[in-house]
């Protein structure tokens, strides 16, 4: 971990030699900077962005902490202090203090971001990476800082808290809805299943009320067609041959039936 210290250190610095050994011995030749204003490419590209940098700004960054994903030795003749793949996360302050003004002096929160890969030489920077927040970038500005913390943030607060509580009222209204519109589908459903289970109870009690009449017609009708066989058969033996006595039995007859019509 000292010896990514000692990288920070150097490369952060405004003496132009330091910056230079570590661009020539740490940087491959087709290493990226890329800034929130910027993106460039070599390490010839990112000494001469350097110079115009430092000479427009006066002071120097600060490093405050530095976090690295894997074990660290250091061997100062050599340089062989990890292995390949990793990265360096460095925490700094940059002091913005423009040499044209320099009463202006602004401390602005960012982080330099450094990957290596292994090459010939050992475990190389391809990548060079810096980001400013919103956030540190507005509160380092002294009225606007304190009017973003004291208006800004409390406004948002107060209308994200509204929308918020909108919004769960409008979840527990709809959660409402749907469990209402659940019971009015299930009761649908029942009063479906009970219409129909009627109607086929009535369906089947005017079927069978319907053979009833059916079977009593038919019962009715065989009765009828008896006695009118037995009528003929009685007038086919009144009318064979026997005198008057046939005649007179079958004029009674006649005669009985019609009362008894």
């Amino acid at each position: 971990m000292e010896f990514i210290w000692w990288i920070a250190n150097r490369l952060t610095s405004y003496d132009e030699e330091m910056h230079k050994e570590i661009l020539e011995d740490f940087f491959t030749d087709d290493a990226k900077y890329i800034h929130p204003a910027l993106t460039i490419e070599g390490k010839y590209n990112i000494r001469k962005v350097f110079r115009v940098w430092i000479s427009l700004n006066k002071d120097e960054p600060e490093v405050t902490n530095i976090v690295f994903e894997g074990p660290v030795t250091f061997q100062e003749a050599q340089h062989e202090y990890f292995r390949t793949g990793h990265t360096a996360i460095i925490s700094l302050i940059q002091n913005l203090r423009p040499r044209l003004f320099p009463l202006v002096h602004l401390q602005v929160p960012a982080t330099t971001t450094l990957h290596f890969r292994d090459s010939p030489e050992g475990p190389m920077i391809y990548s060079h990476q810096d980001s400013w927040t919103l956030e540190g970038i507005v509160q380092s500005v002294p009225l606007l800082g304190w009017w973003y913390d004291h208006v800004v943030r409390n406004v948002l607060g107060s209308m994200l808290t509204s929308a918020g509580g909108f919004l769960h009222t409008a979840n527990q209204t709809t959660g409402y809805l749907q469990f209402r519109a659940e019971e009015v589908q299930k009761m649908s459903n029942d009063i479906i299943e009970k219409s129909s289970s009627d109607i086929q109870q009535r369906s089947k009690e005017m079927t069978l009320r319907a053979q009833n009449l059916v079977d009593q017609a038919k019962t009715t009708v065989e009765k009828r067609v008896a006695t009118a066989r037995e009528e003929v058969d009685r007038m086919r033996q009144m009318m064979r041959p026997g005198g008057m006595a046939g005649y007179q039995s079958f004029t009674k007859a006649i005669t009985g039936t019609e009362n008894r019509s």
